[in-house]
């Protein structure tokens, strides 16, 4: 779908690509979603109309024709070449222990997850505004040399006088830097990457949160999981052993553990290729919340922040 400029109007934030994995011969998955704990919604989408909102990676104070340049210049590329690596992944193409731009668009598409679902964006946009509050004495100072005679009088008040659209703007431009950070991109490129595939009955699940980590990528024993279709998923790890360990997990047990977790952490949506564990999905549905990449950092600079007022007030 496009606005009338050719510029697309539906942004998916869980990509057609990745959502036609479960897809039927139709060309239809099923998707679930609970608007009241005793309300389960079942309905046959696209890929292509389903994952998204409209306008989601919109610059709300850009130029029209600039105002979807994340979209456009950003996600829909970083889309396309993650589809490219995880066909490379499932054939085993050599190609993607090599060839670096393949690798890393994997990395890229894994990390883009962890921050591009609607309330990813929401939870930076106030984190940002938070941060800004924090830093009032070094901006007051700054603000006070720059301001204009009909600007406000203090930073703060210049502050409650932006329109929400200019902090979402600011969110909006950053994001592409957050998603394509060295440090943790590097992190998981040098994990060991490896597809267990399972045999049976036994389907996955995938929602609007669909990996499984704990973000401590540097760890040991760290994991990274997501599923890639009703009878795969990605598995990342740093050691042989935690790799031996997964694929030693009974599959049918593994696979309902890690569905308890995808559907337990669903905010709008899950994901399914027929109606066969709808029970399951009203059961777990939303059970287990889990801590976004977000949120964790929002926690860990409230932390800092803290003890840094702390040894400033020692």
């Amino acid at each position: 779908m496009s606005e009338g400029s050719g510029l697309p109007l539906y942004h998916h934030y869980l990509p057609s690509f990745y959502q036609a994995r479960w897809a039927n011969e139709a060309g239809k998955l099923r998707r679930f979603s609970k608007p009241r704990p005793d309300k389960l919604v079942v309905k046959w989408v696209s890929p292509h109309v389903s994952g998204g909102e409209d306008l989601l990676y919109s610059d709300p104070v850009a130029e029209p024709k600039a105002a979807q340049t994340l979209e456009q210049k950003f996600m829909s590329p970083l889309d396309s070449l993650a589809a490219d690596a995880l066909t490379a992944l499932e054939q085993d193409d050599p190609r993607i222990g090599r060839d670096g731009k393949l690798r890393s668009a994997w990395s890229r598409f894994l990390m883009s997850l962890m921050m591009r679902m609607p309330d990813h964006l929401d939870t930076l946009e106030a984190g940002l505004a938070e941060e800004w509050a924090r830093q009032l004495p070094e901006l007051e100072a700054a603000y006070a040399e720059k301001k204009g005679l009909g600007d406000p009088s203090t930073f703060a008040q210049y502050m409650d006088s932006l329109p929400p659209e200019e902090m979402r703007s600011w969110m909006i431009s950053i994001l592409p830097t957050l998603v394509d950070h060295a440090w943790i991109g590097e992190l998981i490129n040098n994990m060991r990457w490896f597809i267990r595939r399972i045999d049976g009955s036994a389907e996955f699940l995938t929602s609007d949160r669909p990996i499984i980590t704990w973000h401590e990528f540097a760890a040991a024993d760290s994991y990274l999981l997501l599923p890639i279709g009703p009878q795969a998923a990605f598995c990342a790890v740093n050691n042989v052993e935690t790799q031996r360990r997964i694929e030693a997990v009974d599959p049918e047990q593994w696979v309902t553990g890690l569905n308890k977790v995808v559907a337990g952490a669903a905010v709008e949506f899950v994901f399914a290729r027929d109606d066969g564990m709808k029970e399951f999905v009203a059961e777990h549905f939303g059970t287990r919340p889990r801590t976004t990449l977000f949120e964790r950092l929002v926690q860990f600079r409230r932390r800092k922040n803290q003890q840094s007022g702390l040894s400033a007030g020692a």
